[in-house]
């Protein structure tokens, strides 16, 4: 159960808002994103158009979400939280009762952008909202704990999506999603105070000293690339296994459903833990202890494919140790990123989020583009990633803004 008693750093910061609220918010993306996959096949008939047209639900709500990314940050340094996030939220829900109502696909992928862009408020300023009332180790067990909660998300809303618009239509799909936005908005009204009290002026100028500013400093881009291609490495993974598993291994759809539930749950394992030990141990060890350990299952993924061939074992077990190791080390390595400059953290939180998503794309552009004969594309991709994150997180552990911060939070 996800908690909101976490002490904040001092007593001068805001009040804490109830994480279960955060993890909420941060959900209602994820969840109107992976209800809509297995409806797909259903909407190309009823719209009567092909594949590649129905596959623009899915690939612009991406694109959505992307902006957004870059969006929030900015706009919440100078507005706050509050009332950005509650901007957010009547978005998705006006882009919820487009997609409800929607007679042709074009007006139905115009309201899922609209619902991407809203529903990306939850997942910026989430982490903004944590960094603001906690120091960097305690933001790190909040961030934990509210992406423990979100992981199931991704979970259930497939067989959620599926079982709806089976039984009553895929319009009572996005009724489900006005539920559960609706719900969101109405405890952030009740429940969320303003977090960010020293505004940053909005403006173009304001806009590129802040990013000028993050991209300027090694620690916010050696901690956001980490935790960029650590999410690379799992979004490639998930990309290619159904593939692996239907074309060569010739299992139902259904297979996937089934293990894809086993790094899920060793990922809130790993995040239960970061929770736990993130201030004792501290977070920079979290960080390294992670991405080693997220290595060592893609060697071993690599290793047992190789000396046993391709089988559903070799792929999610070592996967789901790689996720523990995810779980371990992206919350401190968010936390540690969005504190290098907290005055402009949702600049920064939307800027990692950016690098996470540009780097997932990326990595599965690469997994595509290469040959499908077996894993090998795959695995290369995934313990590629792996390395490049255990790089970047020796070295921004070791930069003055980096371990200098945790020094003085421990203190």
């Amino acid at each position: 159960m996800v908690s909101g008693n976490i002490k904040a750093f001092a007593a001068d910061r805001p009040a804490a808002p109830p994480l279960a609220l955060i993890a909420a918010a941060t959900a209602l993306g994820f969840c109107a994103l992976h209800m809509v996959v297995p409806t797909l096949p259903l909407l190309a008939r009823v719209f009567d158009r092909g594949p590649a047209e129905v596959q623009l639900v899915l690939t612009l709500y991406f694109l959505g979400i992307a902006a957004g990314q870059l969006i929030y940050g900015p706009v919440s340094d100078r507005f706050g939280r509050r009332p950005v996030l509650i901007a957010g939220l009547l978005l998705f829900l006006a882009g919820t009762t487009l997609c409800g109502f929607a007679p042709t696909l074009p007006v139905l992928i115009a309201g899922r952008v609209a619902q991407a862009v809203g529903a990306c408020a939850g997942l910026v300023l989430g982490r903004a909202i944590i960094r603001d009332v906690y120091d960097r180790d305690a933001s790190a067990r909040g961030i934990a704990l509210v992406m423990m909660a979100m992981t199931l998300a991704p979970a259930v809303s497939p067989a959620i999506g599926a079982y709806v618009s089976e039984w009553f239509g895929w319009r009572a799909m996005f009724l489900f999603h006005a539920v559960f936005g609706a719900t969101v908005l109405a405890w952030t009204l009740a429940s969320l105070a303003e977090t960010h009290t020293e505004a940053v002026p909005l403006n173009l100028s304001g806009i590129g000293r802040s990013y000028r500013l993050l991209l300027g400093s090694r620690a916010v881009l050696c901690f956001g690339l980490c935790t960029a291609l650590t999410s690379a490495s799992w979004f490639t993974f998930i990309a290619s296994a159904p593939y692996l598993l239907s074309e060569t291994l010739h299992e139902p759809p259904s297979t996937y459903g089934l293990m894809i539930l086993l790094p899920m749950s060793t990922y809130m394992i790993g995040n239960a833990a970061a929770a736990r030990f993130a201030r004792r141990v501290g977070s920079n060890a979290m960080i390294v202890l992670g991405v080693a350990l997220s290595l060592g299952s893609g060697a071993l993924m690599a290793a047992w494919c190789v000396c046993s061939g391709l089988s559903i074992w070799a792929l999610f077990v070592p996967m789901a140790l790689s996720s523990i190791g995810n779980g371990l080390s992206q919350p401190s390595a968010m936390a540690a990123g969005l504190s290098v400059y907290p005055r402009v953290a949702g600049t920064a939180s939307g800027f990692i989020g950016f690098l996470q998503m540009a780097a997932s794309a990326m990595g599965t552009l690469t997994v595509a583009i290469l040959p499908h004969h077996g894993p090998s594309a795959m695995v290369g991709v995934v313990v590629t990633t792996q390395i490049a994150a255990v790089i970047l997180a020796m070295v921004a552990v070791r930069l003055p803004s980096g371990a200098a911060l945790a020094a003085a939070a421990a203190r």
